[in-house]
């Protein structure tokens, strides 16, 4: 399924540092539908990252990984 970004918000606190950055997601394959708003905290960064270093590109890819674990299938 081809998934595309359709949205991408950054939070804030009080004093004006981002707390997180909401990314909507979308697609569809045939009559399959998905839409998903995957929230990017701090514990979803590495070693190093800071949120305001990260590219739209990095932020989408980390939102993709954690939806992908977020619907895997369990058995």
């Amino acid at each position: 399924m081809n998934i595309k970004k359709t949205a991408l918000t950054y939070n804030f606190d009080g004093d004006g540092n981002t707390t997180s950055i909401t990314v909507s997601l979308s697609g569809n394959e045939g009559s399959d539908y998905l839409n998903a708003n995957m929230t990017v905290t701090a514990e979803d960064l590495t070693d190093g990252q800071a949120f305001d270093d990260l590219t739209m590109t990095d932020i989408t890819k980390i939102a993709r990984a954690k939806l992908a674990k977020a619907t895997a299938v369990k058995e």
